[in-house]
């Protein structure tokens, strides 16, 4: 095959499968759909894009991770990791990812995203670990990670305890900076 018959095969091809594309895209956007629906269902994080904060408004933000203090009317108070407080003011355009802000409790671990002393975003930190249970008593037990670590686990809000040797995966809040209070545990194959 000469050169000038294979650099005709390929353009012929991707002229093929260019307009066989736009037409895979058209009958995809239909008369119900706008235009490019199909495209910004894939692609999540456009400006207006429903549970994604617009980019403008994050602009110059700072982040603030740490315990709640207190939480009042127009007002939350953060004790930060390194021991410092910060008050932050609130309003109804004030989000909690998975709640209300009048459900944040003293003590819960979160982040908060901030501009201009206004919190803009918070959401509850949540601990995740994978490991082997050792040492249950009652509500308690000792989780011994995939690296060695020891991290306590407070079972109270689980209804079917682990056993001794167990291999689990567990998500939770951290309740006085080393214990996970677990809220969901699986078990994981041996």
């Amino acid at each position: 095959m000469s050169k000038k018959s294979a650099w005709a095969g390929a353009i012929v091809a991707a002229v093929g499968l260019t307009v066989g594309g736009i037409a895979v895209a058209t009958a995809a956007e239909g008369p119900d759909r706008p235009p490019n629906a199909a495209f910004a269902e894939r692609h999540l994080g456009g400006p207006g894009k429903p549970g994604r904060p617009d980019k403008a408004k994050l602009k110059d933000s700072t982040l603030v991770i740490g315990r709640v203090k207190s939480v009042e009317t127009g007002k939350l108070t953060i004790t930060k990791d390194d021991g410092s407080e910060v008050s932050l003011t609130t309003d109804s355009s004030t989000k909690l990812r998975g709640g209300d802000l009048a459900g944040l409790k003293a003590d819960q671990r979160v982040t908060v995203r901030v501009k201009d002393g206004k919190a803009l975003h918070v959401a509850l930190a949540k601990a995740q670990a994978r490991g082997t249970v050792k040492d249950v008593n009652g509500d308690n037990a000792t989780l011994i990670q995939v690296d060695g670590l020891q991290t306590s686990l407070d079972l109270s809000a689980v209804t079917e305890k682990p056993k001794n040797g167990d291999l689990v995966a567990v998500s939770g809040s951290v309740t006085d900076g080393k214990t996970i209070k677990v809220e969901q545990l699986r078990q994981l194959p041996k």
